[in-house]
C-alpha cells in the first residue's frame, strides 16, 4: 500500500487551572462533532473508509464516552461544517470533541471536496466555551491498494500554532511523526491508527483493568498496533507521537466501559487474544496477554475469539445480547484447524455470503460442456420447442463463455448486474444466514416467440459447522415466458440442492453441491410441433450460487481480490439416462 495519514487531536484547558482528579474528567457535560468526508478534491478520486471512521467514532463516543450530543456529519459542505461548530451546545466546564476524517493536503481539509483552512477550525475551537477541547484530523492521501484521502504532505503542524489559544496545558496525538507514511487499508475498513484507537475505547486498552480508559492508554494500545501493522503492510513504517503538558493532571478518562449494557468479558488472557465481529469479519480489538479480566464494551451481535499459534487456530464463538455480558476464559476456545484465521488481513473480499459494500464482484469463464445454461447454478434442462436434445441424440461438445458481474449495495443487499435481480442476506456470518433473490435474469426478442424472458425467485440457506466449513442448502423457480410471437415456451423449472463448502487453507475454497431439477410447461405447444417430453436432472458438482455469485468447484486465491476458478459439473437424465457435463475455468476478481 502506499497511502499517507496524518491525524492529530489537540487537547486544550482553558485558562482557569483545574486540579481535578483523572477520574473526575469523564462527568464533565460533553458534546462532539464528527465529520467523515469521502468526496474528492477536482481531479482526484473519492474516498471509502472515511464515512466509516467517523461512523466507527461516533458510536464508540455514544456506547462508551458519556457524550451527551454527537453529530455526525457525512460530506458536509464546508459551511455546514463551519456552521454545527458553531452552533454546537458547548457548556462551560465541558468537554467538547471535533472528529475529521477525509482529504487533505497538510494545511486545509476538504468537506465535500471543498476547501476548509485548518485554521479555521481553529479559531471555532478557541472561540468555544469549554473547559476542554478535542480535536481530531485523521487525513491520508492514496495508493493502489487504499484509497486517496489528500495530495501531498504539508510541513509538520506545531501544536501551539494549530490551537492558539489562552490554554492551562495542550496534548498532541498525530497518528504519523513528521512527514512520513501513513495509513488505512480495506482489512481495517478505514485507518489503521483510528481503528485501533476506537478498539482501545471500548477497553482494549485499560492496562489498568479498571474500567476507564485515559487518552494515555488508548495512544499507547494504538500506537504499538499501528506500528506493527504498518511495518508488516508498508514500505514505510507509521509511528503515531503523542506530547502531553497537562498541568494541574496527569491523564483524561475518554471512555468508560461500564456504560455499555453489552459486553464481552475475557479472563485474564496469558497470550494474545483477537476478537472478530463476524458480521463484518474485522478483528475488533485485541486483549493482550495480563493477570485481569479485561471487558469489552462490545455492541450486541455474533463475535468470535481466538488466538493463534504454530499455525493452528483455538477459537470460540459468543452471541452477545442486549443488556448481557459474556464471559470467555481461554480454556473454552476449541482448536478449529485453521491457518487462515490467523493472519489478519488476509480473508478474500468475495469469501462472504454477499458483495462487500460499494464492491463489484467479476466472474468470467469459458470452457467446453455438453449443453447450454442460461445462469451458473442452473442445470440444464430440456425445453419445449424443438430446441432440446431429442431422445438417443448424441451429445455434442461445444465451446462455452459465461460470466458474471454483482455489486454490493450494501454489505447485505447485491445487485445482479444488468438486470433488475437482487439478493439480501438475513442472518450473521459465521453461524446462520438466509439469502433470497429474485429478479428478471433474462429478457430478448424473437420473431418467432415474440418477447421472451426468464423470472427468477430462489433462497439459500447457509448454516456454518465451523470458520472454514458450512452447508449450504438452496431452492429456486425459473419461470421462462413470452408473450405474442407463433410458439409458445412458457415453462417452470423449479430445482433444489445441497452442498458443502469447505477452506483447506488460506488461498483454497473448495465448493461441491447436489441437485434435482424438475421442468413443468405452463402452457401446451402446438401438437404439430411435436414437443420432446420433458425430464428431471440429477446434477453433481459446481451447480451452487449464493445469490446470484457462481461457487467455483475449486478456487486458488493469488491476492485477496483475484483467483483462479475451476467448474465441473455432471448432470444426468432421470429418464433416458444421458449425461451432460461441462468444463470452465476463469476467474474471480473484486474491485
Amino acid at each position: 500500500m502506499k497511502t499517507f495519514l496524518f491525524g492529530l487531536a489537540i487537547v486544550a484547558l482553558a485558562a482557569a487551572r483545574s486540579t481535578a482528579a483523572p477520574d473526575a474528567v469523564p462527568h464533565l457535560r460533553r458534546v462532539a462533532i464528527v465529520v467523515g468526508a469521502n468526496e474528492p478534491p477536482p481531479g482526484h478520486q473519492a474516498l471509502r473508509f472515511a464515512h466509516e471512521d467517523a461512523k466507527r467514532i461516533s458510536d464508540v463516543l455514544r456506547r462508551v464516552g458519556d457524550f451527551a450530543d454527537v453529530k455526525l456529519l457525512l460530506d458536509p459542505h464546508p459551511r455546514e461544517l463551519l456552521a454545527a461548530l458553531q452552533d454546537i451546545a458547548a457548556p462551560g466546564g465541558g468537554l467538547v470533541l471535533f472528529y475529521y476524517s477525509g482529504h487533505s493536503d497538510g494545511r486545509s481539509i476538504f468537506p465535500h471536496g471543498e476547501t476548509l483552512a485548518i485554521a479555521e477550525i481553529r479559531d471555532r475551537l478557541a472561540q468555544m466555551n469549554a473547559q476542554i477541547r478535542v480535536g481530531i484530523l485523521d487525513t491520508c492521501r492514496g495508493g493502489e491498494w487504499t484509497q486517496t484521502k489528500g495530495f501531498t504532505v504539508g510541513p509538520p503542524l506545531d501544536p501551539i500554532d494549530l490551537l492558539n489559544v489562552a490554554t492551562e496545558g495542550t496534548a498532541l496525538i498525530a497518528s504519523s511523526a513528521g512527514l512520513e507514511n501513513a495509513h488505512e487499508a480495506e482489512a481495517v475498513k478505514g485507518s489503521f491508527f483510528t481503528h485501533h484507537f476506537a478498539a482501545g475505547l471500548l477497553g482494549a486498552a485499560d492496562t489498568s483493568r479498571d474500567g476507564d480508559v485515559t487518552l494515555q492508554e488508548a495512544f499507547d494500545y494504538a500506537k504499538e498496533r499501528t506500528v506493527r501493522d504498518t511495518a508488516l503492510l508498508a514500505p514505510t513504517p507509521q509511528h503515531p507521537s503523542f506530547d502531553i503538558n497537562l498541568r494541574g493532571r496527569q491523564d483524561i478518562v475518554l471512555a468508560s466501559t461500564q456504560r455499555s449494557a453489552s459486553a464481552l468479558e475475557i479472563a485474564a488472557p496469558r497470550q494474545l487474544l483477537q476478537v472478530i465481529h463476524l458480521d463484518s469479519g474485522l478483528v475488533i480489538a485485541e486483549a493482550p496477554p495480563s493477570a485481569s479480566p479485561l471487558r469489552l464494551a462490545v455492541a450486541p451481535g455474533q463475535y468470535l475469539v481466538r488466538r493463534g499459534e504454530a499455525g493452528r487456530v483455538w477459537a470460540k464463538q459468543v452471541a452477545v445480547r442486549p443488556g448481557e455480558t459474556i464471559k470467555v476464559t481461554e480454556a473454552d476456545l476449541q482448536l478449529s484447524g485453521s491457518p487462515r484465521i490467523a493472519v489478519k488481513g488476509v480473508v478474500p473480499i468475495d469469501r462472504a455470503s454477499s458483495s462487500p459494500k460499494r464492491w463489484w464482484i467479476l466472474q468470467i469463464a469459458a470452457g467446453v460442456s455438453t449443453g447450454p445454461t442460461r445462469i451458473w447454478g442452473t442445470t440444464p434442462v430440456a425445453r419445449a420447442g424443438g430446441d432440446t436434445m431429442q431422445t438417443g441424440e448424441t451429445l455434442e461438445r461445444s465451446a462455452e463463455l459465461t460470466g458474471g458481474l454483482t455489486y454490493g449495495i450494501t454489505d447485505r443487499l447485491t445487485w445482479a448486474v444488468p438486470v433488475p435481480a437482487f439478493a439480501y442476506r438475513f442472518g450473521q456470518a459465521g453461524a446462520l444466514e438466509l439469502v433470497p433473490r429474485a429478479g428478471l435474469t433474462g429478457l430478448g426478442y424473437s420473431s418467432i416467440e415474440g418477447l421472451i424472458g426468464t423470472v427468477d425467485v430462489g433462497a439459500a440457506v447457509r448454516a456454518w459447522a465451523s470458520p472454514t466449513v458450512s452447508f449450504i442448502a438452496a431452492g429456486a423457480a425459473d419461470w421462462d415466458f413470452n408473450t405474442g410471437g407463433l410458439v409458445s415456451r412458457e415453462m417452470l423449472t423449479t430445482s433444489g440442492n445441497l452442498g458443502v463448502a469447505w477452506e483447506p487453507s488460506s488461498i483454497v475454497a473448495l465448493h461441491l453441491g447436489v441437485g434435482l431439477a424438475v421442468p413443468h410447461r405452463t402452457a401446451d405447444p402446438p401438437p404439430e410441433l411435436m414437443a420432446p417430453p420433458l425430464t428431471s436432472t440429477v446434477s453433481i458438482g459446481s451447480i451452487q450460487t449464493l445469490g446470484y455469485r457462481a461457487l467455483p468447484l475449486v478456487q486458488v486465491y493469488v491476492t485477496p481480490k483475484l483467483s483462479l476458478d475451476g467448474y465441473a459439473s455432471w448432470s444426468v437424465d432421470v429418464h433416458g439416462g444421458s449425461v451432460r457435463d461441462r468444463y470452465l475455468g476463469g476467474i474471480t476478481w473484486a474491485f
